[in-house]
């Protein structure tokens, strides 16, 4: 898919159904449409791009998400970065879901942003976005996208201050929610990394331990939930760099023993920055570097890296994207490339057999992401010159893992 972008904290980003692979994303440059590619994987070919918004801000933090609705509709749903009180959504109307319906809106109280869909078996659609005090919020819907309630504060920051805790989400795919998050941007704490999971409206810790009732006892603070790693703890030091020891969360799934694996970045300095992974085992968290994640990609952002992430139906599948060898951190030659390793409980960074996927020394091959729908694995991520968020000349590539591996 030509000229587009995305963030890594909304999703589904890419889906694959009724035989084809949707993808969304931004444009980064130009009139920044919010756009779907469709690709036809039986028939091995691409069917077209269309827009879904145009003149959508070109900010990669915009890019649409979506559900398959059970009538074989899709559902996208897009917003835009923090700058007003809307999300947009659309369902489609054709067999090749280039042409969509009217657009509609949902308005809430606060700015909002990062739009995640999770469909549980509670006949229910989950919509987990930032939005009350810059905080995770809820919204459901109960009719699969054509209308929504009333948001919910889903989770609260608890360092002083008006600080954003990011979160990344998965589903066990009937009735549980798994939450990795932050305490704030690793900008301006030096944040730790921490998870719960939401079931029949109360938060759990992975064992099951009840926390608390959601409408009752009010949203989850991170001291209530697991730390999986505690962060440096430090404040702001400057735009140019984050706080000392700061992780931020990349990806997290649940495998199909019911057990989380979190993906995510430490920051140690602008040049070097590490991948980890946390899984529970049933007893415990096992907690451990596995990669070298190389240098940040702007200076502005100094904990943004080229992203870790999980094949949801197989989490110890893991594809990284990094500008340095990820056993021994030795530079590449400037430009992120794409690697895939499986990845157990026993690995370190040293035992780990890295496989290289990209092999453009020209552009960028930044932000992975697996879609394994049981019939496909394919890994996709965005490819060419990254400048800042708002200024990219991006293109989603893509290849069918199970084929690549070797």
């Amino acid at each position: 898919m030509y000229n587009s972008g995305w963030c890594w904290f909304q999703d589904p980003r890419a889906i694959v159904h009724n035989g084809k692979l949707l993808v969304g994303g931004v444009a980064g440059n130009g009139r920044g449409d919010a756009a779907v590619g469709v690709y036809d994987l039986e028939r091995d070919a691409l069917l077209g791009r269309t827009t879904l918004h145009d003149q959508f801000d070109h900010d990669d933090h915009n890019s649409p998400v979506f559900y398959a609705r059970p009538d074989g509709s899709v559902l996208s749903v897009y917003a835009r970065h923090s700058t007003e009180n809307i999300h947009y959504y659309r369902i489609s109307n054709s067999d090749d879901y280039l042409s969509w319906g009217d657009e509609k809106t949902k308005t809430y109280d606060d700015s909002v942003t990062y739009m995640n869909l999770f469909a549980l078996n509670d006949g229910k659609l989950y919509n987990f976005y930032r939005g009350v005090d810059w905080n995770p919020t809820m919204v459901v819907s109960s009719d699969h996208g054509k209308t929504w309630g009333e948001e919910t504060h889903f989770i609260q920051n608890e360092v002083e201050g008006r600080h954003r805790p990011y979160a990344r989400y998965t589903s066990n795919g009937t009735d549980t929610i798994g939450i990795s998050f932050t305490d704030a941007h690793p900008r301006d704490y030096g944040t730790s990394i921490y998870y719960a999971e939401f079931r029949d409206g109360n938060f759990y810790q992975v064992d099951g331990t009840f926390i608390k009732n959601l409408a009752k006892d009010g949203p989850l603070k991170p001291s209530e939930a697991e730390k999986i790693f505690t962060g440096g703890g430090g404040g702001f030091r400057s735009v140019e760099l984050s706080a000392q020891n700061s992780a931020w969360t990349s990806a997290v799934e649940i495998d199909s023993q019911g057990h989380p694996h979190i993906a995510y970045s430490l920051y140690l300095s602008n040049d070097d920055q590490r991948y980890r992974i946390a899984s529970w085992n049933g007893e415990k968290w096992i907690d451990r570097e596995v990669a070298h994640a190389g240098s940040r990609l702007y200076e502005r952002e100094a904990s943004y890296t080229g992203l870790i992430t999980l094949d949801p139906a197989d989490p110890q599948r893991v594809v990284i994207s990094t500008d340095v060898d990820p056993t021994n951190g030795e530079a590449l030659g400037g430009k992120h490339q794409i690697f895939t390793a499986q990845v157990t409980s026993a690995d370190e960074t040293a035992s780990i057999d890295w496989q290289r996927l990209s092999f453009d020394d020209h552009r960028h091959n930044i932000r992975p992401m697996v879609v394994n729908d049981g019939e496909h694995k394919l890994v996709l991520w965005s490819r060419g010159q990254y400048n800042t968020y708002t200024d990219y000349y991006l293109d989603t590539v893509g290849l069918d893992l199970k084929a690549a591996i070797h």
